[in-house]
């Protein structure tokens, strides 16, 4: 095998190490504050220029019922956010109150960057209007490590016009893999080839992790181990196939061409009727298909009584361990999650607001895609439930290495077999 490039998360927790190992994270670089009693506060996040914008009317309402803090703001693509963030903490740096994600939530935590937040009184920075479901997903070994900003979940996502013109009877509530599997070979016998009914959802770590936990099984144990067997990855391996053996799924020649835009999806293109997305990502189908999607929830295994979805923290939200004013951090935090006024301005852009006053507020406000997505969730909310633990250190890995696999299978350069056997030794490196 050829030398592998380090991700960002690797590169990041090497920063991260050697900060530690220096005592370098021994203060916030926050801006800090005067005699006056003004303090300075600084806030990251990554995101596009119109979340930007809205995220920075909502710190001008927070600062103008706070005039004695300033928020000092930056943002960047999640490409290198946490790259940055991470170079920032090595250099003794790090941001007042930082946007975190679920993938990255355990390095941090056990690194000592993040402040628990159960150290912080109700009226400090209050959880208890946050959705019971997620109110505890930012919890490793006790410690309360961030807050959720948003919440989202699993979807199909189909185009709605062109399934019901094919005659194929819609997905709805309780599908299950095979309905999705003989409604896709159908749908791509309606249009003789030309569009497949699904794309590939073996790009999808995501969608295996579903799959298992209808299960009662899961992609890691609680102690950060593989949850799964050679048994159950060779079967779920095998069920791809099958789609893509029959042309119910999209082919390896178009599948390996997707690289997380929306825009660029075989459902975007054209060249599939439906694919697995989050629900929040949902919205931005509209922009790139005339009359929209649908949305569904997740295929079954028949005869299970679980859907396996799972209620996600889009985004978290942490508080860095040693800045310089946690009490104003978790100012700015308790009104970025509580403060009805703050969710009318921020709405959907993070996914679905996690309090629920200020999710009822919004949600009254809403039409068009946002609906959809609310609407959505709400059908979903009896059966939706909690997260997993955060993932450990080597889940991006992982996650590529499922990805390149499912790739070389559906071109035929691997059998089932081996792949079965190059993933498991790889989980056993990484974990």
């Amino acid at each position: 095998m050829g030398a592998q490039r380090r991700s960002p998360l690797q590169r990041g927790r090497s920063v991260l190490a050697a900060a530690v190992v220096a005592g370098l994270v021994t203060a916030c670089g926050g801006a800090g504050g005067d005699s006056d009693g003004q303090v300075e506060l600084r806030f990251t996040w990554w995101g596009s220029d119109d979340r930007a914008e809205i995220t920075e009317e909502a710190i001008a309402l927070f600062e103008e019922r706070h005039p004695n803090i300033t928020v000092n703001t930056s943002y960047a693509a999640f490409s290198g956010y946490f790259e940055r963030l991470a170079t920032e903490v090595a250099g003794n740096n790090a941001p007042d109150v930082i946007q975190m994600d679920y993938a990255y939530l355990r390095e941090y935590g056990d690194r000592g960057v993040l402040a628990d937040l159960h150290e912080f009184d109700e009226d400090q920075l209050g959880t208890e209007g946050i959705t019971p479901l997620l109110a505890r997903s930012g919890e490793i070994d006790g410690s309360l490590y961030a807050l959720p900003m948003a919440q989202n979940t699993h979807a199909w996502a189909y185009d709605e016009q062109a399934w019901t013109e094919s005659g194929v009877p819609l997905p709805e509530a309780g599908w299950t893999w095979e309905d999705l599997l003989s409604s896709s070979q159908a749908l791509t016998e309606s249009t003789d080839g030309e569009r497949y009914g699904t794309t590939d959802f073996g790009w999808s770590w995501e969608t295996y992790q579903v799959w298992l936990r209808q299960q009662d099984k899961d992609l890691y144990t609680d102690a950060g181990e593989i949850g799964f067997t050679s048994d159950d990855l060779r079967t779920y391996l095998e069920l791809l196939d099958e789609f893509r053996t029959t042309e119910a799924a999209t082919p390896a020649t178009i599948t390996s061409e997707i690289d997380g835009a929306v825009e660029n999806s075989p459902l975007a293109r054209g060249s599939a009727f439906a694919d697995f997305t989050w629900d929040s990502t949902a919205v931005s189908f509209f922009s790139v298909l005339p009359d929209g999607v649908g949305l569904a929830p997740m295929p079954r295994i028949e005869g299970s009584d679980r859907v396996g979805q799972f209620a996600k923290p889009g985004m978290l939200i942490s508080i860095a361990a040693n800045s310089d004013h946690p009490e104003e951090s978790a100012a700015l935090v308790d009104f970025l999650l509580n403060d009805v006024d703050a969710g009318l301005i921020l709405g959907t852009s993070r996914g679905m607001p996690v309090n629920d006053d200020v999710r009822a507020a919004v949600g009254a406000e809403l039409d068009g895609p946002d609906q959809l997505v609310y609407d959505y969730e709400e059908a979903l909310a009896d059966e939706l439930e909690e997260p997993p633990s955060a993932p450990p250190p080597g889940n991006s890995a992982l996650k590529r290495e499922w990805q390149r696999l499912n790739s070389v299978i559906g071109f035929g350069q691997l059998s089932i077999d081996d792949a079965v056997e190059q993933f498991m030794e790889r989980a056993e490196q990484e974990l």
